[in-house]
């Protein structure tokens, strides 16, 4: 029996894990272990303990590490809270292997937890270029792991670089295809279901969805930016489904800026959180999305929803013909809206890959070594 130990430190993440936690939740030489832990729990941010339960997950032990703030003090002080408590959960549950997703503060904590400790440590989407704070994180998880999964062949080539280990690199696309292909057959998200605050939304009808996150190297701008972003929007008929930033430096400049054009703006409806597959969904339906999501990027590649990405905050990463640039002005932002209404929906693109990368991801984890080979990389 090997015990997989899954770390869940946001609530975006677990598009990307749950499709590997059902692949192991079916093997019956896996015995899976979820720790909850950092803003996942936090319900401003969306906690998603409701949402495991609700699918049939359990969860093995829960960290809170969050601090009521927004900067880079306050990300960094989070972290070493978090490694702190982590370490402990992980001394308690003795895994055989733990893997973690993405390239946020938190993400960086478990992975010292893990890696300290000489258990097996696995990525999800290392090799990836987002232009900010994130590409360092991202690739000091990579330096910790033993094993990678990087959703693209690009992403790949840059692991190996890190690692020069091609072995322990397994390119399987990411797991969020895997929900996004799910999404598509689901029932559309109706009115009632995306609650929030506001007036209600015909969504079979055109509408946007907006979602931006602050930059945290312009953090100081962030309600300047997000309002730059509603403003083309409301020059726009268009109804607005407006989703909460996540927690980031900036986080509260741009929550002003929403709370400022909700009062303004009819038509603006604005949501904290959906569960992963529910906000899958709700892409499918909208005309466009508008921000700064890295969903926009990755899952809405593979749905073919045209995308108008705001700012710097994913520049370097992998796009797919659903993407169009533009700039924090809201004339430039407008026309680009505009173009993509005009377009219409995309092909579906593999760029991160096919659908299938659950069931894959669990069967190398169902049969690592725990013993970790630390012997020096021969150049």
């Amino acid at each position: 029996m090997t015990r997989v130990l899954v770390i869940l430190t946001a609530r975006p993440s677990w598009a990307k894990l749950e499709p590997v936690c059902r692949a192991l939740k079916a093997r019956p030489d896996v015995e899976l272990q979820i720790v909850t832990c950092a803003s996942a729990l936090v319900e401003r941010y969306g906690n998603v303990e409701e949402t495991l339960k609700h699918q049939g997950y359990a969860v093995t032990d829960r960290v809170y590490s969050t601090l009521e703030a927004d900067t880079g003090e306050s990300a960094a002080s989070e972290t070493g809270h978090l490694v702190i408590g982590l370490a402990a959960a992980v001394r308690r549950l003795r895994p055989d292997v733990a893997l973690v997703c993405a390239d946020r503060h938190e993400v960086l904590g478990a992975a010292q937890a893990v890696a300290y400790q000489h258990v097996r440590l696995a990525h999800l989407q290392g090799g990836e270029r987002s232009g900010s704070i994130d590409d360092k994180i991202r690739d000091s998880i990579t330096a910790l792991a033993d094993d990678h999964f990087p959703a693209t062949e690009l992403a790949a080539f840059r692991v190996y670089s890190l690692t020069g280990r091609s072995e322990r690199i397994h390119r399987t696309g990411c797991p969020s295809i895997d929900s996004a292909r799910t999404a598509q057959g689901a029932e559309p998200v109706t009115s009632t279901e995306l609650g929030g605050s506001g007036p209600d939304i015909n969504l079979d009808q055109p509408f946007l969805v907006v979602l931006q996150h602050p930059d945290t190297r312009t953090a100081a701008d962030a309600e300047y930016e997000m309002g730059e972003t509603l403003a083309a929007c409301a020059q726009l008929l268009l109804p607005c489904v407006v989703f909460w930033p996540g927690q980031d430096a900036g986080m509260e400049g741009s929550s002003k800026a929403i709370r400022a054009w909700r009062e303004r703006r009819p038509g603006l409806r604005t949501v904290r959180n959906l569960p992963p597959d529910r906000f899958l969904k709700l892409l499918t339906q909208a005309s466009v999305l508008v921000g700064n999501s890295s969903a926009g990027i990755r899952e809405c590649s593979y749905l073919g929803v045209p995308v108008v990405n705001v700012g710097l905050r994913q520049y370097g990463r992998e796009r797919a013909r659903n993407v169009m640039d533009a700039p924090h002005a809201r004339g430039t932002i407008l026309q680009a809206i505009l173009a993509q209404l005009e377009h219409g929906r995309y092909p579906s693109s593999a760029l991160y890959g096919s659908g299938d990368a659950g069931p894959r991801i669990a069967e190398v984890l169902a049969n690592v070594s725990a013993r970790i080979d630390s012997r020096p990389v021969r150049v």
